[in-house]
């Protein structure tokens, strides 16, 4: 994304949008920006609207982008160290993050 790392500021919606806001702030937007005419603003607009398109990709975005405690914690259980391919996170572990994440990112 160029316009703005964040999805949510390259839109011009609240991190609380709904699915229906977001996609009519993004359907504006690419009214004023199109692609014929500003490719570079029409593809970070576009790249921040599939970012943040459903909930479920909202909820990823808010628990990937906003805890890096949690995202550094499973960095270093499960994915550094000599032996990362081998490990894996218990789900306990994992719920921990998660919940952590959660508890971050104001959801």
């Amino acid at each position: 994304m160029r316009m703005s790392d964040d999805p949510f500021t390259t839109l011009g919606v609240d991190e609380n949008a709904g699915d229906d806001e977001i996609r009519r702030r993004y359907l504006e937007l690419v009214r004023a920006w199109p692609p014929d005419r500003e490719p570079e603003k029409f593809q970070a607009l576009r790249q921040a609207y599939e970012a943040v398109s459903g909930l479920r990709q909202r909820l990823e975005w808010k628990l990937l982008h906003t805890s890096t405690s949690a995202l550094s914690r499973l960095k270093l259980h499960c994915l550094a160290g000599p032996d990362a391919q081998q490990r894996r996170p218990t789900e306990a572990a994992m719920t921990a993050l998660l919940l952590d994440s959660v508890q971050h990112a104001d959801l």
